[in-house]
C-alpha cells in the first residue's frame, strides 16, 4: 500500500515537472514571437502601409508647384479669353501676352494659379503669340528677318537657364523681379526721339542721318548687317534668359533695345521681337513642362486665344500712330508692374 502510493506521488511529481517546463517553453516562445513582431512592425512603418495604424506616414516638404491635373471650374473659357485679350494687347505693344496672363492666372478670382505654374503655362502660349503677330506684322513688311533669327537663336539657349534659375526663387521673388523690371523698362521707348535728338547732333553741319531716317534693310544693304545681328545676338541672350526666368516673351527687353540700339521704326520693332520670341518661348516651355509647370487643362486654350488675338493685334497695330503705340507700351509696363510689387 505504501510502495503504491510512493509511486503515485513519484508519477505525479514527474508529470507537473513536464507540465511546468512545457509552460515555460510556451511562454518563451510566445515572448519571442512577440519581441519579432514588434521589431517587424516597427520597421515596415511607411507611407501607405496598412498595417501602420498608430503611426501616420512622413508628409513630404510643400512643394511651389501645384499638379497640372488641378481641376478648375470653366478652365477652357476662362482660359481661351485669357488668351485673346493678352495676345491682342501683347502684339499691339511687341510683347508675348505674359504680362497679361500671369497675373490674371495667379489672380484668386480667376484660375488661382500658383506663381511657377502660371509662368511656365504663360510661356506656353507666348510661343503661339509670337507667331501669329509676327506673322501679322510681316505682311506689312514690318519685321527684320536677320535681326530676329540672331535674337531667336541665342535665346533658344539663354532661355533654357533663365527657366531652371527660376526653380530657386519663391514665388515672392519672382513677382518683385517681375515687377520691378516692368517699371524699369517703361520709360526707354518713349525716351527714343529724345535720345536721337542727343546723340545725332549736327555739330560740324556733316547733314547726318538720324536713326530715324534710316531703315534696317538700308542697314543690310551697306555691309552693317553684321553689326545688326550682333547687336541683336546680344540682346537674344538676355532677352532669353528673362524669358524663361520671368514666364514672357522677352518683348520687353527687345523692343526697348531694338528701339535704342538699331535703326528701326517702332513698327519694325514691334513685328521682329514678336517674330524672334518664338522659339526662346519654345525652348523654355520644354523646361517648365519637364519640371511640371504647365498646366495641361490651361495652356491648350490659353494658347488658342493668344494665336487669334495676336494676329487681329498685329493687323491693327500698324494703323495705329506709332507715338501712340510707345506710349501704350510704356503706361502697360508701369501700370503693370506696380500691380505685381504691390500683390508680391
Amino acid at each position: 500500500m505504501v510502495r503504491s502510493a510512493s509511486r503515485y506521488i513519484i508519477l505525479r511529481c514527474v508529470h507537473s515537472k513536464k507540465v511546468i517546463q512545457s509552460t515555460y517553453n510556451n511562454s518563451s516562445l510566445l515572448a519571442l514571437r512577440f519581441n519579432i513582431t514588434k521589431r517587424n512592425h516597427g520597421s515596415s512603418l511607411k507611407p501607405g502601409n496598412k498595417s501602420s495604424t498608430t503611426s501616420p506616414p512622413p508628409t513630404s516638404p510643400k512643394s511651389n508647384t501645384p499638379q497640372s491635373s488641378t481641376p478648375i471650374p470653366h478652365a477652357a473659357l476662362t482660359s481661351f479669353l485669357i488668351g485673346t485679350l493678352a495676345g491682342t494687347t501683347g502684339s499691339l505693344v511687341g510683347l508675348g501676352g505674359g504680362f497679361l496672363m500671369i497675373p490674371l492666372m495667379t489672380s484668386p478670382f480667376v484660375l488661382s494659379l500658383g506663381q511657377h505654374m502660371a509662368h511656365g503655362t504663360s510661356l506656353f502660349a507666348v510661343t503661339t503669340t509670337g507667331l501669329a503677330g509676327g506673322l501679322s506684322y510681316a505682311l506689312d513688311g514690318n519685321v527684320n528677318f536677320y535681326s530676329a533669327g540672331a535674337i531667336a537663336l541665342s535665346g533658344m539657349v539663354s532661355a533654357r537657364f533663365g527657366a531652371k534659375f527660376s526653380h530657386r526663387l519663391s514665388q515672392t521673388q519672382l513677382k518683385k523681379t517681375l515687377g520691378a523690371f516692368m517699371i524699369a523698362v517703361a520709360p526707354i521707348v518713349p525716351l527714343k526721339p529724345y535720345l536721337e535728338k542727343t546723340f545725332n547732333k549736327d555739330d560740324n553741319n556733316n547733314n547726318k542721318k538720324s536713326l530715324t531716317e534710316m531703315n534696317s534693310m538700308h542697314l543690310i544693304e551697306n555691309d552693317s548687317w553684321k553689326q545688326v545681328v550682333g547687336i541683336s545676338s546680344c540682346i537674344g541672350i538676355f532677352s532669353g534668359f528673362m524669358a524663361g526666368l520671368l514666364g514672357v516673351g522677352g518683348g520687353a527687353v527687345v523692343v526697348p533695345a531694338l528701339t535704342l540700339f538699331t535703326s528701326m521704326d517702332h513698327y519694325t520693332a514691334l513685328g521682329t521681337s514678336l517674330a524672334a520670341m518664338g522659339l526662346p518661348a519654345a525652348a523654355g516651355t520644354l523646361t517648365h513642362f519637364q519640371a511640371g509647370n504647365v498646366h495641361g487643362k490651361v495652356a491648350p486654350y490659353l494658347a488658342l486665344g493668344s494665336l487669334i488675338g495676336a494676329y487681329a493685334g498685329g493687323r491693327m497695330g500698324v494703323k495705329i500712330e506709332e507715338e501712340a503705340l510707345r506710349l501704350g507700351f510704356s503706361g502697360m509696363m508701369v501700370i503693370l508692374g506696380i500691380r505685381t510689387l504691390v500683390k508680391a
